[in-house]
């Protein structure tokens, strides 16, 4: 490895190279420790104006901040104001503040022919001796596991969730999540919901600050504004005799009403025919209908 370095004339910051070499340190932690180390005295720096300036999300700066306070480069203490509002007053260390932490030059990094690991046990170093190996591959069952992980419904559900991370970059998750995720794209695909509608679900509306966690957020949106289930129509009833739509079984109002054609008798005809005839000639001649109504009786 050739290093090229470059005479600074100012606006540079002096680090020594026992934070930079920590080996307890994450490479995040190291890189946040020597932001932190550059910024003006007094300004003013928390896990969101950090996260804002990094693409390492929200839970990972958290992560690396909870690092350098544990090995004394940072501390956040609690503080009330005169008016009575409660503050956190951040303080960042070049050298770790606690006397029994201090790192030594060469800690992590042991020289030429010497064993591989550092003083606290930390990040071992294999032999020198050794053949170098490598991770175990995976077995032929994980790999038959994996290419057939859960059915064509689930399947096609991750894949709608790809298409989701095509969209919009922010939401992009794992196969794993993906396929955790799949029942709810599964369960919405059920209800009605069309391909179309989830994207739009997920991708619109997205919070300014941006999205810390994809999987939580894909989740609890799929969860929160899930459709409602699809009713089903109650069959539709049908008269016994014409199949005309009725509301409740059974034979509908015309056909209940009709009268077969021989309930009535020649003779009910003939009386109704007289009675009729009587009560014209009864009007005509200036009778009442008291005098002809008995000559029907």
């Amino acid at each position: 490895m050739h290093i090229h370095r470059i005479a600074h004339q100012g606006f540079f910051t002096t680090l020594g190279n026992d934070v930079l070499r920590d080996s307890r340190l994450s490479f995040c932690a190291r890189g946040i420790l020597a932001n932190l180390l550059s910024q003006p005295d007094g300004k003013r720096d928390d896990i969101r104006t950090l996260t804002d300036r990094t693409p390492e999300g929200r839970e990972r700066v958290a992560s690396a901040m909870r690092e350098l306070e544990r090995f004394g480069y940072l501390k956040r203490t609690k503080k009330r104001s005169t008016e009575g509002h409660i503050y956190t007053e951040v303080d960042v260390f070049e050298a770790p503040e606690v006397p029994n932490l201090q790192v030594r030059p060469n800690a992590g990094f042991p020289a030429s022919g010497g064993l591989a690991a550092s003083s606290d046990g930390d990040h071992p170093v294999k032999e020198r001796d050794k053949k170098p190996t490598l991770p175990a591959s995976p077995g032929a069952d994980e790999e038959e596991g994996r290419e057939g992980d859960g059915d064509e419904e689930t399947k096609a559900s991750a894949n709608l969730l790809a298409r989701v991370a095509r969209t919009e970059p922010k939401l992009s998750v794992g196969r794993l999540e993906a396929m955790r995720l799949a029942p709810l794209v599964t369960e919405w695909r059920r209800r009605g919901a069309s391909e179309l509608h989830i994207v739009g679900s997920l991708t619109i509306g997205l919070p300014r600050n941006g999205v810390y966690h994809p999987a939580r957020f894909i989740e609890s949106r799929l969860v929160a504004k899930m459709p409602a289930e699809r009713c089903t129509p109650p069959a539709k009833l049908e008269c016994d005799q014409c199949a005309a739509p009725v509301l409740v079984p059974g034979a509908c109002r015309s056909c209940r009403d009709v009268e077969p054609a021989d309930i009535r008798s020649a003779v009910d005809f003939g009386h109704v025919r007289a009675r009729g005839a009587a009560i014209a000639r009864a009007a005509l001649r200036g009778l009442s209908l008291d005098v002809a109504m008995p000559a029907l009786a």
